[in-house]
C-alpha cells in the first residue's frame, strides 16, 4: 500500500476522527460560480484564466507580491522563501520557512522545491511539464543545500529572478508524491501548502476545496469553497440572486446595470494583465486535415477585416483598449504610444489580401469556450460576421469547456495572454509565444512554430543588460511575429465578480480569486 494519501482519502479520514469538530465549524461553505475549469490542476500544465483563478488558494508561491498593500502587487514580499540573496553574479539562494505543511501531512523541504525546479520536472531533456522551460531560460543547476536552503545557478546574470516565482513555476509541489503519482494524476488530485485543499475535481462540473487548518498563514475563513461551472450569466445571477452562490465571475458589460440594480449584491471589476485574443492555427498538422491558416496572406486579410478600436468601444466604452501587438502600458520603457498594428483595420487591404491568398472557401472554425472572457462571445460572433461578409467561411463552434476548445482540429481557438512578469515584455513574447511555449510545444492545441530568427532574437534579448538595446531585440521579435500574424489580440481584459454583501473580500488585479487569510472575512452576524 502507499504511504501518500490522495487528498479525497486525507479529508475522509480525517472527518472519521475529527467529524464532530469539524460538524461544529462555524466558518462557511461557499459556493463560487465559474464559466470553466481547466482540465487539469497541474500549476504548470493548468496555467490558464480558469486555473489561474483557482491556484493561489490551494498552492503557495516560493516568493509572493504584497497583494494586501497594493492590489497590483508591484513589490516582492516573502511566501515559502523568508529571504532569498544574490551571491555571485549567477547564484541565487533561497532560505524556506520551516513550518509549512503539505496537504498530505508532510513538511515542506528544500528536497521539494528543488524538485519543483529542477530539470527532471521542468527543464531537463525528459522533462515531466516541458512547458515550464518558458520560466527556466538559463537554469543550469538548482540544489538543496540543506532542509530550508535551496541555490540556483544560472548560466548568466538575471537580477530579475525572484520575479519568475511569482509565475506558475513557482508553485511548490510535493516530491514523493507527484512523482508516484506523476503530472496527470497530479493534476486531478493536487497536493500543495495553501488554505485550502482539493477533496474533489471534475473538470467539467467542480472542484472542492476544504479549509486545511494547519496552513501556515493563518487561520482559512470559510470551511470549504467549491468552484461550481456555470456556464450561462444568467443562471450564474439567478444563483446569486437566489443565494444559491456566493460569488459569480464574468458579467458582460451590458449587464453591469441589471447586477447593480440588486440590494443585496455587490459588483466588482478590476483591470488585469492580460490580453484577450484569438489564435490562428498556423501549423499543417497532417492527421486533421487541409488548414487554410497556414496561409499568411488569409491572416493578414482576417485582421485587416477587424475594426477593434470600434469593437472595443462597444463591448467596453472607455474601460480598456485594443492594443497594438505586445504594445502594452505596463512594459514600461518598451512602451511606445506610437506604435501602430502592422495590419491594423483596412477593408482595402484585406480585400487585396485575400485575393493574394490561396483561400478556395474552406470552412475555418473557431472553437469557442462558452463565456471564456466577458463580452467574448459577443465579440467573436461580430468577427465571424465581418469575415463572412468578404467570403470567408467562418464557423464559431461555442463549448461548455477549455479541454473541448483547446482541442484540435480547429483554425482559430480562444486564448489569453497574461503580463504580469517583472515590468518588461518577456513573460509575453518569450513565456507565451518562445520555442517552449504551450503556443509552440502543448500537442493538444499548440498553434505556431516560432521562426529561427525569432528564437535567436529572443535569446539575445534575455542575455542583453542594456536597456536601449534590449527594447530594440525586442522590436525586432514583434516585427518577426506580426510578420507571420498567429494571432488577432482584441483588448486588455477586465475581470469581473458578484458578492454576497455579508463577504468582506479584498480582489486584486488578476483573475485570480484569492479567498484565504487577509483576502476574506465573512459577517456571521
Amino acid at each position: 500500500m502507499s504511504k501518500y494519501w490522495t487528498p479525497v482519502a486525507l479529508v475522509t479520514a480525517c472527518a472519521l476522527v475529527a467529524g464532530p469538530a469539524m460538524a461544529q465549524d462555524s466558518r462557511p461553505d461557499l459556493v463560487i460560480a465559474v464559466d470553466g475549469l481547466f482540465r487539469t490542476m497541474e500549476p504548470i500544465d493548468g496555467n490558464s484564466t480558469n486555473g489561474n483563478r483557482i491556484h493561489l488558494n490551494f498552492y503557495d508561491q516560493l516568493v509572493g507580491r504584497n497583494f494586501l498593500e497594493d492590489p497590483e502587487g508591484g513589490e516582492l514580499v516573502p511566501a515559502l522563501a523568508e529571504s532569498w540573496e544574490q551571491t555571485s553574479d549567477t547564484v541565487w539562494r533561497f532560505n524556506l520557512r520551516d513550518d509549512v505543511l503539505f496537504h498530505n501531512g508532510e513538511p515542506m523541504t528544500a528536497d521539494d522545491v528543488a524538485f519543483s525546479l529542477s530539470a527532471e520536472r521542468i527543464w531537463g531533456e525528459d522533462a515531466l511539464v516541458p512547458a515550464g522551460t518558458r520560466y527556466t531560460d538559463g537554469f543550469e543547476r538548482v540544489e538543496a543545500i540543506d532542509d530550508h536552503t535551496v541555490e540556483i545557478e544560472l548560466s548568466a546574470p538575471d537580477p530579475n529572478l525572484p520575479y519568475r516565482f511569482i509565475t506558475p513555476l513557482g508553485y511548490i509541489v510535493p516530491r514523493d508524491y507527484y512523482l508516484e503519482v506523476g503530472p496527470e494524476q497530479f493534476g486531478q488530485e493536487p497536493i500543495g501548502t495553501g488554505p485550502y485543499q482539493v477533496t474533489s475535481f471534475d473538470a467539467s462540473d467542480h472542484i472542492r476545496l476544504e479549509a486545511f487548518d494547519d496552513y501556515w498563514g493563518g487561520t482559512p475563513p470559510a470551511a470549504s469553497l467549491e468552484f461550481r461551472i456555470v456556464p450561462e450569466f444568467s443562471a450564474r445571477l439567478a444563483g446569486m440572486v437566489a443565494d444559491e452562490f456566493d460569488f459569480m465571475v464574468n458579467v458582460p458589460a451590458d449587464e453591469v446595470e441589471t447586477v447593480q440594480g440588486y440590494d443585496g449584491l455587490n459588483y466588482v471589476t478590476r483591470p488585469i494583465a492580460n490580453y484577450v485574443m484569438l489564435a490562428y492555427n498556423t501549423l499543417d498538422i497532417p492527421e486533421f486535415g487541409d488548414n487554410p491558416l497556414t496561409d499568411a496572406n488569409l491572416r493578414y486579410a482576417m485582421n485587416s477585416a477587424i475594426d477593434r478600436d470600434a469593437l472595443v468601444q462597444a463591448l467596453w466604452g472607455d474601460a480598456t483598449f485594443a492594443p497594438a501587438p505586445f504594445n502594452f502600458p505596463e512594459f514600461t520603457i518598451f512602451y511606445d504610444p506610437d506604435v501602430q498594428s502592422r495590419f491594423g483595420y483596412d477593408p482595402d487591404a484585406a480585400a487585396e489580401y485575400l485575393a493574394q491568398s490561396d483561400y478556395d472557401g474552406e470552412e475555418i472554425v473557431i472553437n469557442v469556450t462558452r463565456g471564456a472572457f466577458p463580452n467574448f462571445d459577443l465579440a467573436v460572433e461580430y468577427l465571424a460576421e465581418q469575415w463572412r461578409a468578404m467570403g470567408i467561411n467562418a464557423t464559431v463552434n461555442v463549448v461548455d469547456s477549455w479541454a473541448l476548445a483547446l482541442q484540435h482540429p480547429f483554425g482559430m481557438a480562444n486564448m489569453s495572454m497574461t503580463t504580469e512578469f517583472d515590468g518588461t515584455p518577456t513573460r509575453a513574447i518569450w513565456g507565451f509565444w518562445g520555442p517552449n511555449s504551450a503556443r509552440a510545444t502543448r500537442e493538444r492545441d499548440r498553434t505556431w512554430s516560432p521562426p529561427e530568427e525569432y528564437v535567436e532574437l529572443g535569446r539575445q534579448y534575455l542575455a542583453e543588460t542594456d536597456p536601449e538595446t534590449r527594447v530594440a531585440l525586442f522590436r525586432q521579435m514583434v516585427d518577426i511575429w506580426e510578420e507571420v500574424t498567429p494571432a488577432i489580440i482584441l483588448w486588455r481584459n477586465l475581470a469581473s465578480w458578484v458578492a454576497q454583501d455579508d463577504l468582506d473580500w479584498t480582489p486584486i488585479n488578476s483573475v485570480r480569486m484569492p479567498l484565504g487569510p487577509g483576502h476574506l472575512s465573512v459577517d456571521q452576524g
